[in-house]
């Protein structure tokens, strides 16, 4: 199969339509120094709350592709920290009807440079809260993610 110059994901639904997939995402929790997470209100239908990140394309590191989402999704250069799990869950069906099952790989990260962003299509909103205060409502499969931030655990894989 030959994937044009479309991101590997769209390529793949061109083939496929919305039948489930496994797809591989990376995305960071950006922490400042005063250990308040960024978070993204996403786009997608009712604009829930989450961290920046999305799909892995063909020949990146899980490094880059949680550093290039950020950047797009923000604004933001960032440096990765420390891993801060991986997590799968059940099947997900987004809004346009694609179904599937993320292996989401979570760093931690510092900003290093870049500006706060808003692209209208993919983030919505953007915001830097409190780890006991976090925006509602938040996007289902990220729920895990905050939970371990919260409890400042690290390392973590479900």
């Amino acid at each position: 199969m030959v994937i044009r110059d479309v991101g590997y994901v769209e390529g793949l639904r061109e083939h496929i339509g919305h039948a489930p997939v496994i797809m591989t995402c990376a995305g960071c929790a950006v922490l400042d120094e005063s250990g308040r997470v960024l978070m993204q209100r996403r786009g997608d239908a009712q604009g829930p709350w989450g961290l920046p990140g999305g799909a892995m394309e063909l020949g990146e590191t899980v490094e880059e592709t949680a550093v290039r989402e950020t950047r797009e999704e923000t604004g933001l250069d960032v440096r990765p920290n420390e891993l801060l799990g991986v997590y799968t869950g059940p099947l997900h069906t987004y809004a346009n009807g694609d179904v599937v099952q993320a292996v989401v790989v979570v760093l931690t990260a510092t900003q290093v440079g870049g500006r706060l962003s808003v692209d209208g299509t993919e983030t919505i909103d953007l915001g830097w809260y409190a780890l006991d205060d976090l925006p509602r409502p938040i996007f289902g499969p990220h729920e895990p993610m905050l939970r371990d931030l919260q409890q400042g655990s690290r390392g973590r894989w479900v």
